[in-house]
């Protein structure tokens, strides 16, 4: 396939490695007599945050086949629009990549990595047109031995992790697969899975695998491929049908401490700490941080379906330039983050204990966050794009998470949904009606789409707990329902700021204090303060910088300390810096509140009815 035979063509190339740069020249072959418009996304579907990409670009100019420039103003923030003419056309621009998350683009001397909506500017009225993307080996020293990883669909003769010609039939598809550029390391693995036939003939889908490793590390591959292959097998028979994948990347940049995770039509890009994956030496046991990575990799995988092809039907026609609405986050971020835990435990990557130690974490998050009596499920979906991502010190107060939240109605949901149908149905149904009747079909969901599951079509009454759950801010019946699992819900207190719960301690905090805080040259600095605690009634506000507690001057290692030597009813002065000013605050000591959660199982037969424990 020839260039010629396409009309759009970007060909891309990292120009600067220490000024963060990559240089996109963009042929047009469209003849326009009003003259294109080009324009880059304001965010990247699965982050809804406006995040403004064009702010980007620099020295953005145009020009003829001939060599002649070509008029080219700006129309607003992120619209540029070419004089009329009748091509070919070739568009010059830069992308400063600076931004090392999943959301954007990023180039140093290790990999260079850019999803599309920072990188390929669209043609207004020619979004459906098929492109050419040529990759371009930077010809810079520390990329010598650098390959690439992606999922974009092949042109030519390039192979994969080759440089060279990529190619999209529209630029929906063109923008769904970021790119990475480095030496890194490719661990493939494959799953077979059974697929029906209409005939009754036997058949099977085998999907090609890959862990893509980037930045150094010194991890055991073997045992994450194996254990990735057990959940993506978990994640394939969950849906009981054809994948709808044949190839998929999980593409992971490695950093000293960063997190992140974002999902794609058929790979997801993944921020992640080195040291956090496993080491040979772990092989006899699960590392909480090897834990976290393989459920953000279950997560991002299952979004696979449920959200980059089951999605709420405003979410499909969303051209990126503005804000896209909707109440229904809490379905397809929350059922995943419920998934992406007990899938470990479901696909014996995990014991059941530690997938009751990770819930529990879950509901200690939901029970410190006060926001939850203020902000409903649904009001936090539609409110993400100004609220969750865009969040202060206030947040812990004012909102919820329908990421946690979510998580924990979709708890509820099963266990209502397993224990009415007398354990012949569960939440998979739901999930597997959604893929089936929407996602399949490319038939985007209605705002009730979880009433017409639950109440219409199996018939449940559960319509009061939808209603509680989704629409008002009282609490959810977890201890009730886990308790006809044979699992019992514990509270304790907190044992200090460290403290995520999931587990009995044996030791706890005497008091409660109220307030984050992270270290000062003298003193601490007041980061977040929950209300109705002792340092909300006090006073305390964030930013304050507090230098003394009842005369003792405190740090990040002994403030809790003296703290917790004052018996409860008592006062205490503190002594605080605001805006250059010192202020001496009243604080009355309380003892600390219960609102740190661990599970136990009290009956093994129950459980097995939810979580089994052995492999049959």
């Amino acid at each position: 396939m020839s260039h010629d035979s396409f009309d759009i063509h970007y060909t891309v190339n990292v120009s600067s490695l220490a000024g963060h740069l990559i240089d996109v020249s963009l042929h047009i072959n469209l003849p326009s007599n009003e003259g294109h418009e080009l324009s880059l996304p304001a965010w990247i579907p699965g982050s809804y945050m406006i995040r403004d990409f064009a702010k980007n670009l620099v020295e953005v100019s145009a020009k003829h086949k001939d060599g002649n420039a070509v008029e080219i103003r700006k129309l607003d923030k992120q619209t540029w629009k070419l004089a009329a003419n009748t091509g070919p056309i070739e568009v010059c621009y830069r992308v400063y990549a600076h931004d090392l998350s999943v959301r954007s683009a990023y180039v140093f001397d290790d990999f260079a990595f850019f999803n599309g909506t920072s990188v390929f500017l669209a043609l207004k009225n020619h979004r459906d047109v098929p492109s050419l993307v040529t990759l371009v080996k930077p010809q810079l020293a520390p990329c010598d031995k650098w390959r690439v990883a992606t999922t974009l669909p092949l042109a030519n003769t390039t192979k994969h992790h080759e440089f060279g010609e990529y190619q999209a039939k529209n630029y929906n598809e063109l923008i769904d697969h970021p790119i990475l550029l480095g030496n890194y390391d490719a661990i493939p693995f494959d799953v077979v899975t059974p697929v029906k036939q209409t005939e009754g003939v036997d058949a099977q889908h085998t999907c090609q695998f890959e862990l893509i490793l980037a930045g150094g590390h010194r991890s055991d591959t073997k045992r994450m491929a194996e254990d990735l292959r057990k959940l993506c097998a978990h994640h394939f028979a969950l849906f009981d049908d054809t994948p709808p994948v044949d190839r998929y990347l999980f593409i992971t940049m490695l950093t000293g401490k960063d997190f992140g995770g974002l999902e794609h039509i058929s790979s997801t890009a993944l921020l992640y700490s080195r040291d956090d994956l496993p080491s040979l030496a772990q092989a006899d046991h699960m590392p909480d941080g090897y834990r976290t990575f393989l459920s953000l990799c279950s997560h991002e995988f299952l979004h696979t379906w449920h959200v980059k092809r089951t999605r709420p039907a405003v979410l499909q026609a969303s051209e990126l330039s503005q804000e896209t609405y909707t109440p229904q986050l809490w379905i397809y971020e929350g059922f995943t983050s419920y998934y992406d835990d007990i899938s470990l435990t479901r696909s014996y990557v995990t014991g059941h204990e530690s997938y009751l130690e990770v819930l529990g974490q879950t509901l200690t998050r939901l029970e410190r966050n006060a926001g939850r009596f203020k902000q409903t499920v649904t009001d936090s979906s539609f409110d993400a794009w100004t609220k969750f991502y865009q969040q202060d010190a206030s947040a812990i107060n004012n909102i919820v998470s329908y990421y946690v939240k979510g998580a924990v109605i979709a708890l509820c949901l099963d266990l209502h949904i397993r224990m009415n149908t007398q354990h012949t149905k569960s939440l998979d149904d739901v999930m597997r009606y959604l893929w089936q009747h929407h996602g399949k079909k490319d038939q985007g969901t209605p705002d009730d789409i979880i009433h017409r599951i639950v109440l219409d079509d199996m018939a449940l009454p559960l319509a009061s707990f939808l209603q509680d759950a989704l629409y008002t801010t009282k609490e959810l019946p977890v201890a009730a329902l886990l308790n006809e699992f044979g699992v019992t819900l514990h509270k304790r207190p907190r044992i200090d700021g460290s403290d995520l719960g999931g587990k009995p301690a044996p030791r706890v905090a005497k008091n409660q204090f109220g307030a984050a805080f992270k270290a000062a040259d003298t003193g601490v600095i007041i980061t977040q303060v929950t209300e109705n605690s002792p340092a909300y009634g006090a006073g305390l506000q964030v930013g304050d910088q507090l230098i003394a507690l009842d005369g003792w001057q405190v740090t990040t290692g002994n403030l809790l300390s003296i703290y917790h030597q004052f018996s409860p009813s008592t006062q205490v002065t503190l002594d605080v810096l605001r805006h250059q000013r010192l202020k001496q605050l009243l604080m009355s000591v309380e003892a600390a509140i219960q609102d740190t959660v661990y599970l136990t199982v009290t009956d093994q037969a129950k459980l097995q009815k939810w979580l089994p424990s052995v492999k049959s």
